[in-house]
Order: structure tokens, then C-alpha cells, then sequence
């Protein structure tokens, strides 16, 4: 049975998104976790940042009733591609609670669902098929926005009891404090949603270059800030399970 299932979502791009979702995979690919990276993105970004065929079949085809074999990217890590295929209009159609209903006899003890930017049908369906969410923003205005959108999502379907997330967390990415934004958007963020768990990643390079080398964060660089910080959601996850 799977543990965790984790919606890794932001409205906007380029806030450091699909870098967490491979972050945190590796790390709990290294606690002796069996992980599956589920990339929900037509341009297969997390499947190119871990090192496996962003064009092999993968994400559209288990979506659409095919048996799609996931990449191993390292050990305990596998991945499905995401690709163009998930903009069809066969995807785009889908019920929101597919995704789960495919996933729900994965051999898996982690999943992460890299959902992506500016798709929400596709959003919907990896917030659906998890049982925690990140929602992730730097601290661009159009950011705080896409964190405020997927926020209400969240709050909306668990307010009705529907199936999906009933866990979330704000993480403010890519932050360096001797940036005037840096310093007070995600202040006013936090504060909006007090009773939200939140998280900071820290502007390091070392997970940009990870994704670049085409290395899990874990293999490249396991003592970075990055990987301390990523750690800290991974044990609330742990704790979450605990409490459950």
C-alpha cells in the first residue's frame, strides 16, 4: 500500500517546482523508501532532470489504460514521463479521480505527483490522487496568485469531503533573503494562511545543477542546503503518517 502520495503543484512556472518534486523523491528514495516520480508536465522536465527518457511512454498512457514500464533513475527511484501526449483531448477529458483509481495498485511505498504549471485539469487529477500537497511559490506576485488558486482548491474539496489532499503545505522556494520581495511576500503569505504548514528552500544552486547534470539531488549533492531543507518536509510526512 502507498504511504504517501504527494501533489508537488504551482499555478506558475519557474518557481523551483519539479526541482523539489525530484529533490524530495531522491531523498526518500534513500531511506529505504521504493519511490515512483509521476510527471504530470507535457514538457517531461522531471524525467529529463532525473536522468531517464523524457519521451518514453509513461504518464499519458497509464492515464489512457496502458501498462507504460516506469524508468529506474536510481535506486528505489522510478519514474513515469510526463510528455505532449498528456495534452490530448483523450487526457484532458478524464474524470479528476482517474489518476488515483491508476494508481492505487502501484507497488510503491512513496508516489510524487509533479503536476504542471498551468494546467488544471491535469492539477486536478495529482491533487486527487494524493493524500498531502506542496503547494510551491517564490515570491513573485503571479506566484503568491497561483498559490492562493491552488490553496482554495485544496480548501474547497476537502470542505465537501470530496477524495484527494487532506494534508498541504506553503513552500516558499528559490528565497534569498537580500532580496526586498524575498523578505516580505513570503511573510504576508505565511500570514494569510497561519494555520497552514509552511517551508523555505533557499536560493542553492546545487539543485538547479543536480537537475542540469541530469543526477538525483541525493547523488550529487546529499550535504546541501537543499537537501537539509527538503529533508524537513520529508519528516513531516513521516510525522503525518505517525498521526494517522
Amino acid at each position: 500500500m502507498i504511504q504517501h502520495r504527494i501533489a508537488v503543484a504551482a499555478r506558475k512556472g519557474g518557481v523551483g517546482k519539479t526541482s523539489i518534486s525530484s529533490g524530495l523523491a531522491s531523498i526518500l528514495s534513500t531511506q529505504d523508501k521504493k519511490v515512483l516520480l509521476i510527471d504530470l508536465d507535457p514538457q517531461s522536465n522531471a524525467a529529463y532532470a532525473l536522468g531517464v527518457d523524457p519521451t518514453a511512454p509513461g504518464t499519458a498512457e497509464l492515464l489512457t489504460g496502458q501498462n507504460p514500464i516506469p524508468l529506474s533513475a536510481a535506486k528505489n527511484l522510478d519514474v513515469l514521463p510526463g510528455g505532449p501526449n498528456l495534452t490530448s483531448q483523450q487526457v484532458q477529458s478524464l474524470h479528476p479521480e482517474d489518476l488515483a483509481d491508476s494508481i492505487s495498485t502501484l507497488d510503491y511505498d512513496a508516489v510524487l505527483l509533479d503536476c504542471p504549471p498551468g494546467n488544471e485539469s491535469l492539477e486536478r487529477l495529482g491533487i486527487v490522487a494524493a493524500n498531502i500537497a506542496l503547494v510551491i511559490a517564490n515570491a513573485h506576485p503571479f506566484a503568491i496568485m497561483g498559490a492562493n488558486r491552488v490553496i482554495g482548491i485544496l480548501e474547497d474539496y476537502s470542505s465537501k469531503g470530496r477524495r484527494g489532499a487532506q494534508h498541504w503545505a506553503i513552500v516558499m522556494s528559490q528565497v534569498d533573503e537580500r532580496r526586498a520581495m524575498d523578505k516580505q511576500l513570503p511573510g504576508k503569505l505565511f500570514e494569510v494562511y497561519k494555520d497552514v504548514k509552511n517551508f523555505t528552500i533557499h536560493q542553492d544552486v546545487n539543485i538547479a545543477q543536480a537537475g542540469a547534470q541530469q543526477l538525483p539531488l541525493m547523488e550529487y549533492a546529499s550535504n546541501s542546503r537543499a537537501a537539509q531543507e527538503l529533508t524537513q518536509i520529508v519528516q513531516w510526512f513521516e510525522q503525518l503518517e505517525k498521526l494517522a
